[in-house]
């Protein structure tokens, strides 16, 4: 009988040493599969410094799939899936990744910005005011989220966006344009040019900020003035449509009309293989200008 407890009791240590062992085994895979995750998301990031988007984003799939709690692996393949166009699989990813990590700021303002681009702006706001939240230094983030706003029609909150932003980053030309154009939207034109003309002292070579600037001035009938920043801007974009037809106006307005005409004829040129409609528009404007 103490024999067979021998026995018995021998029997049991060597399980539960095997057992530790086998436990042992699979704990070193683990941490062998996790180690090998982390060589992985590695070599996806210099891929990605190098400009290998595609390599970039292949290491980051296996580094997804020896680890798949690797949170900065599916925010990483996110933005490689974006920068090569894929914008479906990047939101997929995202989402995923600030699922595992929600403190990601840079990953909830990329969710936004891309539903922005969809149009879905109502999808937009909450990654984006998360963003905004968690790093609210970042001009960006306030900057999309009013413009999800504006796109919505909600302008009184996207002029609250943009202002918060702009008390964390006083002098940024981006919040100061889109600022400008939700307080035209309001008819807040004086507002609207003094922001703008603040922009412009910050970049100067910006097309869209003066071609902004020159339509608040217009419709503050400030015409000389909105001659030259609709000039300024078709230095910077010569083919900008709607800089050359307001420029015709404006010199309309002043009586300039040979000036007015050239601008026309150059707006023709450029839209006549686009939009013949707008063409045809234009020209009955010249001869309406040498009729005169």
């Amino acid at each position: 009988m103490k024999q067979n407890k021998r026995v018995f009791r021998f029997g049991l240590l060597r399980f539960v040493a095997a057992l530790g062992a086998s436990l042992f085994v699979l704990s070193a895979a683990s941490m062998a599969s996790a180690d090998e995750a982390e060589v992985h998301y590695r070599m996806a990031l210099a891929h990605k410094r190098a400009g290998r988007m595609q390599q970039a984003l292949d290491e980051a799939r296996t580094a997804i799939r020896l680890r798949p709690s690797h949170a900065q692996a599916h925010i990483t393949a996110g933005m490689l899936h974006h920068r090569l166009g894929n914008n479906d699989g990047a939101l997929a990813c995202l989402r995923y990744g600030v699922q595992l990590q929600p403190e990601q700021a840079d990953a909830h303002g990329l969710i936004g910005l891309i539903l922005i681009r969809q149009e879905n702006y109502a999808d937009a706001v909450e990654p984006l005011r998360r963003a905004a939240e968690l790093e609210p230094d970042d001009a960006s983030h306030w900057s999309n989220l009013g413009t999800a706003y504006r796109r919505l029609r909600r302008n009184g909150d996207a002029i609250r966006a943009y202002q918060q932003g702009l008390e964390r980053s006083p002098g940024d030309a981006t919040l100061l344009n889109n600022l400008a154009v939700a307080f035209r939207r309001d008819r807040r034109n004086e507002e609207a040019i003094t922001l703008l003309q603040e922009a412009i002292q910050q970049v100067d070579d910006n097309a869209r900020i003066h071609l902004n600037l020159a339509v608040s001035l217009r419709a503050s009938e400030r015409y000389d003035e909105a001659v030259q920043h609709y000039q300024r801007s078709l230095e910077l974009e010569p083919n900008n449509e709607n800089a050359l037809f307001d420029l015709g106006i404006c010199y309309e307005q002043l009586a300039q009309t040979e000036l007015a005409i050239e601008t026309y004829e150059r707006y023709v040129r450029v839209v006549e293989a686009r939009d013949p409609a707008a063409a045809t528009r234009a020209r009955d404007t010249i001869q309406r200008l040498r009729d005169r």
